[in-house]
């Protein structure tokens, strides 16, 4: 279906108006006709959309048609528009030609003919400069836009022409400026600058030559040249046009990927560990000198060849093909990026330990690994007599636990039944002393004497008081009695009321009965952790929490102290906490410490309610 033809007819005399849409509507079939015929219809017509085409008459009674002809340029500048006029004369027809106006067509049955060819000339015509505009603005644009210099070179070796971009890449600020500098001054090498001059002299192209330019500022920058030489029909050069890209950043990274290639090789090199890198296929591409000494195969011997049948055990072999297989088919690298264990075996089929990490290099294209190993045969022989040699401390620390435990019970038990008995007796018979006083003779002697025997059992009772204390401190009655949950909340009331730094318990046990060694174990490592925050916490208030978690009882005490640093920690003086591990240690428990500087203290002890293999007490 046809478009309609949208015409606006500026013409006073009604006949003439239908005389233009007689002559378009034969022409051009479907037109819809927008008739003027005063200054006010013209001027709400020029607020609405454009039109196809404008057939204005020149005499009008409110105006004439040059004005009309401006009104619409002004308004539609790519509206096409013909005069269709009776009246004025050939200087204002060459004006309105001038000024661009399509047509002129004079009103007389020898001319009006033509009206139609007129209209759609004009139209081709608006639509061929539309065309050209809507190019040349895609052209400036482009030259404008373009991320690469483009420049043209007069015969003089000045610039013609230049884009922004130009100017950006050589530090101009104005176009002006730049024109007015000749082009060979910005080589920064004489001879670069002859070598591209020489490809343009004998090719009249340059492709891709890339040559050192200096910016405006001094810096030195790395371009592509692009160019062309253009000549007349006698030879002789017209200009030289092209386009100049920077690639100082590339050019950078290659050098970067130079050096960076070189130091890559002076670590492989001189790396301790053995590095090996294979592809896809399980193919060796890299083997380090470290390699060849842990492995006893020389570089050359094993590139390109399968590392599964170099270095992998025959036993473990398959299984390192199916992992491979499963990575490239799923992605799935359960290796990739962990540090583990394995073992490996040298050219002369010994096998030995290594610690492997395994990374897949990043690269475009098949994937690639890299693997580091360390031979830790000696690290294995000496962890082993590390661990025999904390086997023996533990046995030796947990006989001088019980020695020390016994030692303290009996002595507890001394003090409290011997020592507090005599001087319970001791007591009695003062008591019966003070009965004898009527056999003293002197008055004054007697006074004394009662006043001596006053003050003995207030002695006495201090002294059964201290001796209840040691007692006490050695082994408190209530953790035998009542268990490790009186016992801890016990020596927390104690701690309070001897340091005045608050202490707050919390329990969840439910009917613990827990057994004497552990209970024991528990209680000490909770008084040491309480002597160590009087010692070095600075704290002013401590919470504890005591807990059965599954088949674990869990103590845990943190304080608001100074906190502590990590040589506090592990250093050779924390013997206290070394004890404390170790009466956990001992129980097949553990003792978690963490602490910052200037945010506290947190002891967590986690001791299991029997040893593995134990069976529960029924």
């Amino acid at each position: 279906m046809n478009e309609v033809l949208d015409v606006l007819l500026v013409d006073d005399n009604e006949y003439d108006r239908a005389l233009v849409a007689r002559e378009l509507s034969r022409e051009f079939g479907d037109c819809r006709f927008h008739h003027v015929i005063d200054g006010s219809q013209f001027a709400q017509e020029l607020e609405s959309a454009p039109r196809a085409l404008v057939v204005t008459d020149y005499q009008l009674g409110w105006s004439d048609g040059l004005a009309v002809f401006m009104a619409v340029k002004a308004r539609w500048p790519e509206c096409p528009i013909v005069m269709f006029t009776g009246t004025g004369n050939e200087e204002v027809a060459v004006q309105a030609m001038k000024a661009g106006l399509d047509d002129y067509v004079i009103k007389s049955p020898k001319h009006y003919a033509r009206l139609p060819g007129a209209a759609r000339m004009a139209m081709e015509r608006a639509g061929h400069r539309k065309a050209l505009r809507e190019a040349e603005q895609r052209y400036q644009s482009l030259f404008h836009r373009v991320p690469v210099g483009l420049f043209r070179i007069a015969r003089d070796g000045k610039i013609a022409d230049a884009n922004p971009g130009l100017l950006e890449m050589l530090g101009y600020s104005d176009r002006d400026s730049l024109l007015a500098a000749k082009a060979l001054s910005f080589f920064a090498d004489a001879l670069e600058r002859r070598a591209l001059l020489t490809v343009l002299r004998e090719a009249d192209v340059a492709e891709h030559f890339e040559v050192r330019l200096r910016r405006r500022d001094g810096k030195m920058i790395w371009v592509a040249v692009n160019a062309r030489v253009s000549r007349d029909d006698r030879d002789e050069v017209i200009y030289w046009e092209g386009s100049l890209e920077d690639v100082s950043a590339r050019r950078e990274t290659e050098r970067l990927l130079r050096e960076s290639e070189a130091r890559k090789g002076a670590i492989l090199n001189s790396a301790l560990d053995a590095v090996i890198t294979m592809d896809e296929q399980g193919c060796i591409t890299e083997f380090n000198p470290a390699a060849e000494k842990t492995f006893g195969r020389r570089r050359n011997d094993v590139l390109g060849k399968e590392l599964a049948g170099l270095i992998i055990p025959l036993a473990l072999r398959d299984k390192h093909r199916h992992s491979l297989e499963r990575y490239l088919a799923t992605g799935d690298g359960a290796m990739l990026g962990k540090r583990i264990e394995l073992t490996a075996m040298r050219a002369d089929g010994r096998e030995f330990p290594v610690e492997l990490t395994v990374t897949r290099v990043n690269l475009d294209g098949p994937p690639m690994f890299t693997g580091f190993l360390r031979d830790i045969t000696e690290r294995k022989k000496a962890e082993k007599q590390l661990r025999d040699s904390r086997e023996q401390l533990r046995v030796l620390a947990a006989h001088l636990q019980s020695v020390r435990e016994e030692e303290r019970t009996r002595i507890a038990r001394e003090v409290h039944d011997e020592l507090g008995q005599a001087l319970t007796g001791l007591k009695l018979d003062i008591a019966w002393l003070d009965k004898r006083d009527s056999e003293l003779s002197s008055t004054e002697e007697l006074r004394q004497y009662r006043e001596k025997l006053k003050e003995l059992p207030a002695v006495v009772d201090a002294i059964i008081g201290t001796v209840r204390k040691i007692a006490t401190d050695l082994r408190p009655p209530v953790l035998d009695d009542l268990g490790l949950e009186a016992a801890v909340e016990w020596q927390a009331q104690e701690f309070e009321r001897r340091t005045g730094i608050g202490c707050r318990f919390s329990s969840s046990l439910a009917h613990l009965d827990l057994d004497s060694d552990r209970a024991t174990a528990m209680f000490r490592i909770f008084q040491e952790t309480l002597t160590n925050i009087v010692r070095h916490a600075e704290a002013t208030e401590v919470n504890v929490y005591l807990r059965q978690e599954g088949d674990e009882v869990i103590l845990e005490v943190q304080d608001n102290g100074r906190g502590m640093a990590g040589r506090e920690l592990s250093g050779t003086q924390s013997l206290g906490l070394l004890g404390m591990r170790e009466r956990a240690t001992m129980l097949e428990g553990e003792v978690n410490i963490i602490s910052r500087q200037g945010r506290g203290t947190r002891v967590d002890v986690r001791i299991p309610l029997q040893r593995s293999g134990e069976r529960p007490k029924s």
